[in-house]
């Protein structure tokens, strides 16, 4: 009996050990600092019930019950309702009266292909990371533009999103790091233009708006395909879609293909988080939507995540716009 005892303390002081070590490469990875040894004792203990949710779901990835692996990410060290409020649209996003839709616009006969990646074509930028600022709608705007951008000029161009929080603000309905829509940022490059990252580059904070006049391009207008049957051929022909999801059970993504068992909702109300779609295509049978987010390359898929298509997971199809430049 004693042995039996001393072999589970063993297990147990080896248990802790391990975790502690992936506590200190997890401080170590993100750059993680606390303002006192009080503040990282309550962030050690969120990041141990984190870890055992992320070791759990693994198991039932390994056996096949879920879709999706999960990995300890920089949102380790915070609780779920702390992730909630780094989601950010501004209110629940419905379509203006003066959209253009999908069903109106002159190329209703385009056609969906097999597979597509724009990446491949060279019009997607390299994955950026909002950091602590509610500004997804920002950056699903601008990868947005980018890839018309491309499609136009035949030049990538990194567009600034900072612009957008400083300065696409109130008037235009969005909140900088509090929130925004992807087409009230079209309303503000409509009206303004957009500068590049370079000349206006990203702080992870709202600050004072410094438009130049100097910008690169313009918006003309924005159409919404109106589900995921549309923006699947908007996405073929025209290229990359800014879209609303429900991201709740995103902050662990590490690979694999989230489908509509993931547990977030796909009701347009609940839309929180503005991403890009830059293609789609299918492994083993499964067709999906491939998507770049704006929390790293670190993250994900080297920044990336595949949603299952077709099947609102997450709630996409429900907000999807892409620009029209002049």
């Amino acid at each position: 009996m004693k042995f039996l005892v001393v072999v589970a303390t063993l297990v147990l002081v080896a248990g802790a050990s391990s975790v502690y070590e992936e506590w200190q490469q997890f401080k170590l990875d993100h750059g993680k600092t606390y303002r006192s040894l009080v503040e990282e004792k309550r962030r050690f203990s969120v990041f141990q019930k984190n870890l055992i949710d992320i070791q759990e779901h693994n198991k039932k990835y390994e056996r096949g019950e879920v879709s999706f692996a999960k990995k300890v990410t920089q949102f380790a060290d915070m609780t779920h309702e702390e992730f909630l409020d780094l989601l950010k649209l501004q209110g629940v996003p419905a379509l203006p009266s003066n959209a253009v839709h999908f069903d109106n616009f002159e190329d209703t006969d385009m056609e969906e292909k097999d597979a597509v990646d724009w990446r491949e074509e060279g019009a997607v930028t390299p994955v950026k990371d909002q950091a602590n600022c509610g500004s997804c709608w920002a950056f699903s705007a601008v990868g947005a533009i980018e890839g018309q951008f491309f499609k136009k000029s035949g030049t990538l161009v990194s567009l600034s999103a900072q612009e957008l929080v400083d300065c696409a603000t109130e008037e235009y309905g969005n909140n900088g790091c509090r929130g925004g829509l992807m087409g009230q940022a079209f309303d503000f490059v409509q009206d303004e233009g957009i500068q590049t990252e370079e000349s206006y580059p990203y702080e992870g904070r709202r600050s004072s708006c410094k438009k130049s006049g100097d910008y690169v391009t313009k918006v003309k207008t924005y159409v919404f395909p109106l589900d995921e049957q549309e923006m699947a051929r908007t996405v073929a022909a025209k290229g990359p879609v800014a879209v609303a999801i429900e991201a709740s059970q995103l902050s662990f993504y590490d690979k694999g293909i989230v489908d509509e068992t993931c547990r977030c909702s796909n009701k347009r109300e609940d839309l929180n988080h503005g991403v890009l779609v830059v293609g789609y295509g299918s492994e083993n049978g499964v067709d999906y939507w491939i998507v770049k987010n704006s929390w790293g390359a670190d993250w994900g898929e080297k920044g990336y995540f595949r949603l299952k298509k077709d099947v609102k997971a997450c709630g996409i199809g429900n907000y999807n716009t892409y620009p029209i430049l002049l």
